[in-house]
């Protein structure tokens, strides 16, 4: 079907008494800004507006007029923070503040009058009062007085004896245009119908109407023109020449929140900007929708309502409704009948092919991978029928998503991204494919150095071309390289730079108000990572207030959500297992399967090693190993790495130590050959703990002595303790060559060591560690002579055994 056939009306404007009260407004502001002879004596009411005007970052654009050269420090001018100068008109505050509401309210739709005139009293008590004078008088003399204001406000547009108190082309003016025009455009009965309904709105301001005038008041005011469109002859001329009217329905009244076509266009691009990149700041689902339907009511030729509810059901993962509207706004974009044939088989085109490109988006974001690649396919078609190269670049970059979803070599196609995008001056998507490109590279074995040069590219870039949203992106990969290369402090430090990143430390300094996200997905990226940082370093309670934080600015319904969830259930189970607690660590593992699959099934044979269930730990980590040699989608070389360690674990807890060695030396060579220096020292202590059973301490003293460094700077607390204790060990098996003074020197330095120890496991809330270190420990005072410390030692290793006793046999394990 074709909705767009010009059979459907386009309103363009109605007369409204909220318009009419705008109207007002600005024709009092004027009066006293101006001389009584309309000559301009400071600037320009509004000549343009930049900014966001949801932010409150307008900023008007004025042009003084040329009197002695002087702008608003000029002689004369009061400085004042508000309030009339009845020598110069208002002051340079009420004149920002007017600026920025105007703007506000001519693209919002309509508000009652009681709203209005609180606002319009913070900006000036004087303004407000001359707005009800004028407002008053208005209704209470008669149908005449709105014809003759509204005849007045050619007055405001009048150029002939000077500069126009407003400007003909700014938003005031066109406003104020669109107003006369659709006003002229009614007929007798329209006109007495809207007086009616002013006096209606303006109700409260003396006395108030009977119920049977305010329902008489309730009809219809609303204009089209014949073309649907308003031309320039007649925004430029006072009358139309052939305008149409038509009735329908009821008065659009405040309260029935009626958008107009340039109120539901800014309404859409607010609401879509926040879906995409700052949901949590967006109308929540329902009320959203429920807005979108009024839209669709007042403009139902409007195809960008579909697409705005097309991205109101991927955020609540609604497959069905979101397919319906992307397939409904594409419906509506198809060019009209009574256009030309080059035009209409060009628009059709182009309709297909973003249909198809965002059909394939849609189909990836819910991991339909056939589906995906299909749409994309007949995207990448006529987009090469039609030499769209745009298009294509577009396509490219969603192939390659799907491609690697596969465990596919795309990096030729990435390649093929930066250098096609480049050549077409698309600094965005040349950019987002650098960091493709790095990331790439990173999971490739690539030298660090030159991973991150890869990403001082796209920084210069994004700083290049004023693309602050992917600088974001590129702090939160660079904190995420950090973490997998084992550099704990410098991923910390590049959250922080991103946490507190405002708008003024990015590219474009304070003109990025909308573009910069501080509610996007690396923001609950950072704060997650900051939470595992505390977590691994016992700071449990910090921890959960960042949970809670990132719960707070990503509710549920968030499509960042499962960030901070898979977090959470990641902590959970950590803080389990060094407890002890095998349901809740369990209970961790399924909630976490629903979000990440080969996380939880690494965690799974950690909780089998755990619980002695070391048949079924093997087949699941066999089944790891496996999927990652595959490049299955998730299962990367550090997971590779890590299902290695656990497996080499399981060999030394079934006392089989040699055959752990060779798992053990696959995973020190991936790390060195993929620069996991944090994954390196952990196999490096496995290997250590498996040649001290081996009887081979003074080999393991070696390799603890070279790793001892690194973890103490980049490990985790649990690490730090478990290398430590691991050492003190080493340290007392290879005492035993020394002579008795030596031997006792070791001896009490390992027990300082060890009580070091203890209080690290003690904060990691990793009793059943603790009491391994105190039985070593009393060991060490019996050996020493020193039964004072060897009893308390006992003492306290029963009652540990008292509060956590070990019902099934705990593994020995070093990390």
């Amino acid at each position: 079907m074709n909705f767009g056939s010009g059979n459907l009306p386009r309103p363009m404007e109605w007369v409204t008494p909220h318009k009419v009260s705008l109207a007002v407004l600005v024709t009092v502001y004027a009066e006293k800004e101006l001389p009584e002879k309309c000559q301009p004596a400071s600037p320009i009411l509004v000549t343009g507006i930049t900014g966001d005007e949801e932010k409150g970052s307008v900023t008007p654009t004025v042009a003084w007029p040329a009197i002695g050269g002087e702008g608003p420090a000029g002689p004369g001018r009061n400085p004042g923070t508000g309030g009339l100068d009845v020598t110069v008109g208002w002051s340079v505050a009420v004149k920002r503040n007017f600026a920025r509401s105007m703007l506000k309210w001519i693209q919002s739709s309509d508000m009652e009058f009681q709203d209005l005139m609180i606002k319009v009293k913070e900006i000036d008590e004087e303004l407000s009062k001359d707005l009800v004078e004028t407002l008053s008088s208005i209704n209470t003399s008669g149908l005449s007085a709105l014809a003759d204001f509204v005849l007045s406000l050619h007055k405001l547009l009048d150029s002939n004896n000077g500069q126009s108190p407003v400007h003909r082309h700014s938003i005031l003016g066109i406003f104020i245009r669109r107003m006369v025009l659709s006003y002229d455009k009614l007929s007798f009965d329209q006109v007495s119908s809207l007086y009616k309904n002013l006096k209606v709105y303006l109700s409260g301001l003396d006395g108030h109407l009977t119920e049977g005038e305010r329902s008489q008041a309730m009809m219809d005011v609303s204009t089209v023109d014949d073309g649907g469109t308003m031309t320039k002859d007649e925004l430029d001329g006072s009358k139309p020449e052939n305008g149409q009217v038509q009735r329908a329905g009821t008065l659009h009244l405040p309260s029935q929140r009626v958008f107009n076509r340039q109120q539901a266009e800014s309404f859409i691009a607010q609401q879509a900007r926040l879906l995409q990149n700052d949901d949590a700041r967006a109308l929540d689902p329902s009320t959203l929708q429920e807005q979108i339907a009024a839209l669709r009511d007042s403009n139902p030729d409007l195809a960008e309502t579909h697409f705005l509810s097309y991205l109101n059901g991927l955020r609540l993962s609604d497959f069905c409704g979101a397919t319906d509207s992307l397939h409904s706004y594409f419906d509506h974009l198809l060019p009209r009948v009574n256009e030309s044939n080059n035009n209409r088989d060009e628009g059709t085109s182009k309709s297909f092919r973003y249909a198809a490109l965002n059909l394939a988006a849609m189909h990836c974001t819910f991991g339909h991978r056939d589906e995906a690649l299909l749409a994309l396919k007949e995207a990448i078609r006529i987009a090469h029928e039609r030499n769209d190269n745009v298009c294509l670049q577009h396509a490219l970059g969603w192939l390659y998503r799907l491609e690697k979803m596969n465990g596919e070599d795309v990096s030729y196609l990435l390649d093929r991204s930066i250098t096609r995008s480049d050549a077409l001056n698309l600094p965005y998507l040349t950019s987002l494919g650098i960091q493709n490109f790095a990331q790439h590279k990173a999971l490739s074995s690539t030298d660090p150095a030159s991973v991150f040069e890869y990403l001082a590219k796209s920084d210069m870039l994004n700083c290049k071309h004023n693309q602050p949203q992917l600088v974001q992106t590129s702090l939160a990969q660079q904190s995420a390289l950090w973490q997998m290369y084992g550099h704990r402090t410098m991923s910390s430090l590049c959250d922080q730079v991103l946490l507190h990143s405002g708008s003024l430390d990015l590219p474009g300094g304070s003109a990025n108000t909308s573009l910069i996200t501080m509610d996007s997905e690396v923001l609950c990226l950072a704060i997650c990572n900051q939470a595992r940082l505390h977590g691994d370093q016992g700071m449990y309670a910090a921890a959960k207030d960042l949970i809670q934080l990132a719960r707070d600015r990503f509710p549920a319904p968030s499509k960042h959500a499962k960030i901070w969830m898979e977090c959470e259930q990641e902590l959970s189970f950590s803080r389990a297992i060094l407890q002890g607690k095998w349901q809740q660590a369990e209970q961790a593992v399924l909630n976490l399967a629903s979000i990440n699959e080969s996380g939880a099934l690494y965690r799974k044979v950690i909780l089998l090693k755990k619980r002695g269930e070391t048949t079924a730990a093997f087949g699941a980590v066999n089944k790891i190993v496996s999927s990652c040699k595959e490049n299955l989608q998730g299962f990367t070389t550090e997971l590779l790495v890590r299902a290695l360690l656990e497996l080499s674990e399981l060999h030394s807890v079934s006392s089989n130590h040699t055959s752990a060695i060779p798992h053990l030396l696959e995973a020190l060579a991936l790390c060195q050959t993929h620069h996991l220096s944090s994954l390196y020292t952990e196999a490096t202590a496995r290997l250590a703990q498996t040649q001290l059973m081996l009887k081979m301490p003074h080999h393991a003293l070696s390799l603890v002595d070279r790793i001892m460094p690194q973890v103490l700077a980049n490990g985790s607390l649990y690490e730090q303790c478990c290398v430590k204790f691991l050492y003190a060990k080493c340290k007392v098996a290879c005492s035993g060559q020394l002579d008795s003074d030596g031997r006792k020197a070791v001896l009490l330095s390992v027990v300082q060591l060890l009580q070091e120890t203890a209080d690290g496991f003690h904060k990691m809330e990793a009793e059943y560690r603790v009491k391994d270190v105190i039985y070593l420990q009393a060991h060490l005072y019996d050996k020493l002579g020193y039964t004072s410390e060897r009893n308390k030692c006992a003492l306290q290793f029963r009652h540990l055994d008292h509060q956590y006793p070990t019902a099934v046999a705990m593994p020995t394990s070093t990390l």
